[in-house]
């Protein structure tokens, strides 16, 4: 002990910050708290392990959720473009003003311009193999007569090979536009539903100097036709070339009047 502890007054024992010698317990005790004090590290092989199963739980559960947002998605839009009709009965037709055409390119659609007669997109269908017609009904007719428009972009689908001058005097409502916006007021209907018009439409196809281009809020099946409030049919489009096109009324009366083909069989 030093000198200055022998002389001090009060003889308590100092504390350990007064003194510069530690009894072998304060250094036990030091040592103790040095060791609970203490966190270990993790192992890398822990770490990878652990970083491995965050990675595939966060793919787990992105690609359950991505694909039902989008199912969702598809769904909400499906219903808004696929909204249906009732579509009335035309007379001399096989059943209703939408039907359905049906050859080795697939399944599109057809409209009745009475007479047993039916307009197609002559891109949609295959005119080197079968044509069959079929209605809401489930009745289903191989189509034995043809006729093509000047441009082959329509087929007429004939049932008879009788011409009826009754079925171009039938067509005193069909439009002849000399703009889209005069077809604004207008639904237009194929075997999915009903699409309307869109805003911005495009300039005339100098390729196609007789017929209206049509821009559509959704894509039509191969053709559609332009229906008033009281269900009659105003004007069919149809697509040609990835575009959506007005067919004029002259166009549609040539078709009727032009002597049928055989189709193939």
């Amino acid at each position: 002990m030093t000198s200055d502890e022998f002389e001090r007054e009060h003889k308590a024992p100092l504390s350990p910050d007064e003194r510069f010698w530690r009894h072998p317990t304060e250094l036990a005790d030091v040592e103790r708290n040095k060791h609970l004090s203490f966190v270990p590290p993790l192992g890398r092989r822990l770490t990878a392990i652990t970083a491995t199963v965050s990675v595939i739980a966060s793919f787990a559960i992105l690609s359950v959720a991505i694909p039902e947002g989008i199912r969702e998605f598809s769904e909400a839009e499906a219903v808004a473009v696929t909204t249906t009709v009732d579509v009335p009965h035309v007379k001399g037709a096989m059943s209703t003003l939408v039907a359905t055409a049906t050859s080795a390119k697939g399944a599109t659609t057809a409209i009745s311009i009475g007479s047993n007669s039916w307009v197609v997109a002559a891109e949609a269908v295959d005119l080197n193999e079968p044509i069959w017609l079929s209605s809401g009904t489930g009745e289903k007719v191989r189509v034995p007569y043809i006729s093509l428009n000047d441009d082959a972009t329509v087929v007429l689908l004939r049932l008879t090979k009788n011409q009826s001058a009754a079925a171009a005097e039938q067509w005193d409502r069909y439009l002849n536009p000399t703009s889209p916006d005069e077809l604004e007021k207008f639904s237009i209907v194929d075997r999915y539903g009903v699409h309307h018009l869109g805003y911005e439409q495009s300039v005339r196809h100098m390729a196609k100097p007789k017929e209206l281009p049509l821009l559509t809020d959704s894509p039509i099946d191969g053709v559609a036709a332009f229906i008033d409030k009281m269900m009659n049919v105003v004007g069919v489009a149809f697509d040609s070339h990835h575009s959506t096109w007005y067919l004029p009324k002259d166009s549609l009366l040539s078709l009727l009047a032009e002597a049928p083909q055989s189709a193939p069989q």
